[in-house]
């Protein structure tokens, strides 16, 4: 299978690129800086390139089966929103798949972004109050890429997480979709790990996993 990573320098996109090749899959890693990321190994392949840059987009997307994303907004407390790279490259990576023919999307976000499934508890409703008290940008962020998301006509799954930051895999990973009791915390590796287990999952098409350390 040959995937696509956005994100890939991230903590949880290195994870991400190492855990596909490990499986076997044939990588593009997409960069905005050279160096950034220090994997080699014969089934990767880096691009660098800005996040809206169409024709390095083009470069990283074409021809791929899979397009993964790993990005995540800057953690601001400023008050005045303004610039969303992060919903600005989900747009242009969205509008290259379309115009490339690619269906199959896979992205990381916080439970900010609504599933239907979604009942009112904890991991439902704290993010999204959180977010919009301490992160104004992180929050519109989110909401852009949920409008942008819901409004495709691409096959999406959102990987939604909450404070990835727990020291300990612990046993593997556990989910929700919404409608049955999640947990706050969840490992980068995990995050890696169910991200890439995405790209077998034909059910989770149009679904909104929450994931967290079993």
């Amino acid at each position: 299978m040959e995937i696509t990573i956005f994100g890939a320098t991230g903590q949880i996109g290195q994870l991400l690129v190492t855990q596909a090749l490990q499986t076997g899959y044939d990588v593009t890693a997409y960069s905005r800086r050279p160096n950034a990321l220090n994997i080699e190994h014969e089934k990767l392949q880096i691009i660098v390139g800005d996040l809206t840059d169409r024709r390095k987009l083009r470069e990283a997307i074409s021809g791929r089966d899979i397009v993964l994303s790993a990005l995540g907004p800057a953690l601001s407390m400023k008050r005045q929103v303004s610039d969303l790279p992060i919903a600005e490259a989900h747009k242009a990576i969205i509008s290259v798949m379309n115009e490339h023919g690619i269906k199959r999307f896979i992205t990381l976000a916080t439970p900010t972004i609504s599933a239907k499934e979604d009942v009112k508890q904890l991991v439902t409703e704290l993010p999204s109050i959180m977010a919009r008290i301490l992160y104004p940008t992180g929050y519109a962020e989110m909401k852009a890429i949920e409008s942008l998301i819901k409004n495709s006509i691409i096959d999406w799954t959102v990987v939604r997480i909450i404070n990835p930051n727990v020291k300990t895999n612990g046993n593997g990973y556990s989910l929700s979709f919404g409608d049955t009791k999640g947990k706050m915390n969840v490992s980068r590796y995990n995050v890696a790990k169910c991200m890439l287990e995405a790209t077998q999952k034909d059910e989770w098409i149009h679904k909104m996993p929450i994931v967290f350390n079993s």
